[in-house]
């Protein structure tokens, strides 16, 4: 039985599972080469059947991350309940963007593609997604161009049940704990507290937009100059150098009421409004202008908000988790949902709470949701839980392709008799390697398979992959890749983490040894490699420990600024070329400037 999942929004992904077992799973992004791609993930759904050497037609089950109906439901009921603030949607401003939104017609035209964020009106939103959902089996075959007979069954998934099927039917555990939070779902949920049991998830509590701790982040996201639903990631990382000066103010945006529940105080936002990414005149009268969308440097009044917005989100975090393990008394917790990326945050969450294991899958954000509606409708149609791997599911490429590319460029390269030891020394001399191996991984983090890859010693690395690879803003971080045998050497804990979705601080007497990842709070967004998860890897980092005597690299991803991470040799050669890395390690080949 195969079950194609499917989703579309922003970070579009298809995942094909076969009675039971993932068998692909691939990010729009990657094969269309637009970040974040928002459009029908046509693509991935022909990567994912290629893969796995089949046709439309043998696909038994469509599994649809969204509920379009609900979504109107909800929708209507909140305009009515919030007048005559809602009126101001008419006016289908942009946001914190410069001029108006496209108009109703041009969003439902538009297929999902987007200028900006906010580049849409709410109502063609609505519209084009009830269109999508009532005629899926022809949008799906329109978008791989199949034109002979199909037999699948569509289902639409719950949007926060695609979610925690993602993180609950993928991890090892049989009882746990779940916890999903976003912007919003199909329903208007916006935070899922659930039970798993068994192949079962029990509904325990969902909080409605909006109330959403993901739109508190992403609307003082934006507001600090950012892009929201999308650059997230970049203000958890500036929170770091931030002093609290507002994180008292801050707490006034969330009310933390009893028994786990939350509500925001909407004098202080404008999304329930206008259904855009927006804080209210009490909170610019309050915080000052919002800063400009610009690459120069972040005055430390807007690094000092973003300080508060974190505090507010992790306590709100902490309220939320403490209360669910006290009502379920399950010691396990699963996680999903784009506040899941909040891996400081999350990290609080397991030190902090009753919790005694953690587990989440890599693509925690919108784009996992096609993977855990599959992995649902499979399972509600008899097929076991998955086991087995769930990081790297994308696609590999044979060693022709990888010389082939190589001889395009007209490199100069070798076939390395162990490309792990050829790699370790590099990097042990302080050169930046672009890493290219096996099977690409899922989410937004490279984990080791598409990776470019540093000496975590050099005081100057952060700075040289900042500014002349990566080409992106200097305050943010470098993760580490540690053997997972010796994280608890390094870090507040020794817990395994390795999809890096928990931030540990790094222990004090280690920080000097290990500058390159550590953040200036302290702290490392921690991923762990055994050899069982990936051992060509792992192979590497201990080659690397035996020159050096640190167990660990620093790890970024295959890919310039703005850009997807890398997919095929081609693209890992042609981001080589163009950035400043010294040397590829393309497969068993290498190559060096």
């Amino acid at each position: 039985m195969y079950v194609l999942g499917i989703n579309q929004h922003h970070d579009s992904a298809a995942a094909l599972v076969r009675d039971g077992r993932i068998v692909a799973f691939v990010e729009e992004e990657r094969i269309s080469r637009v970040k974040h791609d928002g459009t029908f993930p046509g693509k991935a759904i022909q990567q994912c059947l290629a893969m796995e050497g089949i046709t439309l037609g043998d696909v038994d089950h469509v599994a649809y991350f969204w509920q379009a109906r609900k979504e109107v439901q909800h929708a209507l009921g909140h305009f009515v309940r919030h007048l005559p603030a809602t009126l101001a949607v008419f006016r289908n401003d942009a946001g914190t963007y410069d001029g108006r939104a496209s108009g109703l017609t041009a969003t439902l035209r538009s297929g999902g593609v987007q200028q900006h964020s906010d580049d849409y009106n709410v109502g063609g939103a609505l519209l084009l997604h009830l269109k999508r959902s009532l005629t899926m089996k022809k949008v799906v075959c329109d978008a791989v161009g199949h034109t002979g007979p199909v037999k699948f069954q569509v289902h639409l998934v719950d949007h926060h049940i695609s979610h925690a099927a993602s993180a609950y039917l993928l991890s090892p555990f049989e009882r746990a704990a779940v916890i999903t939070w976003d912007g919003i779902g199909s329903d208007g949920t916006s935070t899922y507290l659930a039970v798993g049991e068994g192949d079962r998830i029990r509904d325990v509590r969902r909080v409605k937009f909006p109330h959403s701790l993901g739109a508190l982040y992403a609307c003082v996201t934006s507001y600090l100059g950012f892009h929201p639903t999308r650059d997230e990631g970049k203000v958890m990382g500036l929170a770091a150098y931030g002093e609290p000066t507002h994180v008292e103010a801050m707490k006034e945006l969330v009310h933390l009421l009893p028994d786990g529940r939350y509500e925001l105080d909407l004098s202080w936002f404008r999304h329930h409004a206008t259904g855009k990414h927006q804080m209210a005149p009490k909170f610019l009268e309050r915080f000052g202008p919002p800063r400009p969308r610009t690459r120069d440097a972040v005055p430390q009044h807007y690094a000092d908000i973003a300080y508060g917005l974190q505090a507010t989100l992790e306590e709100a975090g902490l309220h939320v988790a403490r209360w669910l393990q006290q009502h379920t008394g399950e010691t396990n917790l699963v996680t999903a949902g784009g506040v899941a990326l909040n891996s400081v945050m999350n990290g609080r969450i397991f030190l902090e709470t009753p919790f005694e294991e953690f587990f989440a899958q890599p693509a925690a954000a919108d784009d996992g949701s096609a993977l855990g509606a599959a992995v649902q409708v499979a399972v509600t149609q008899g097929a076991p839980r998955p086991t087995g791997g769930y990081i790297f599911l994308g696609p590999s490429y044979s060693e022709a392709e990888m010389d082939k590319a190589l001889a395009d460029a007209g490199l100069a390269y070798e076939r390395t008799d162990d490309i792990t030891d050829t790699t370790a020394r590099a990097l042990a001399d302080g050169k930046i390697v672009g890493w290219f191996q096996d099977r690409m991984e899922c989410g937004p983090r490279a984990l080791g398979n598409r990776s470019i890859l540093a000496d975590p010693r050099g005081k100057d690395t952060k700075d040289r992959l900042n500014e002349k690879v990566k080409h992106r803003e200097p305050f943010r971080p470098f993760a580490p890749s540690c053997l997972v045998e010796r994280a608890g050497e390094y870090f507040a804990s020794g817990y395994p983490s390795p999809v890096m979705l928990l931030v540990f601080d790094v222990l004090e007497h280690q920080r000097e040894r290990v500058p390159a990842i550590t953040h200036a709070d302290g702290t490392a967004r921690v991923q762990t490699v055994s050899a069982a998860d990936n051992p060509r890897y792992h192979r590497m980092i201990s080659r690397f420990e035996e020159l050096t005597g640190v167990p660990m690299v620093v790890n970024t991803s295959f890919n310039d600024n703005e850009e997807p991470i890398v997919c095929t040799p081609a693209e890992a050669v042609s981001c080589y070329l163009r950035t400043d890395m010294d040397a590829l390690a393309l497969g068993p080949f290498w190559t060096q400037k």
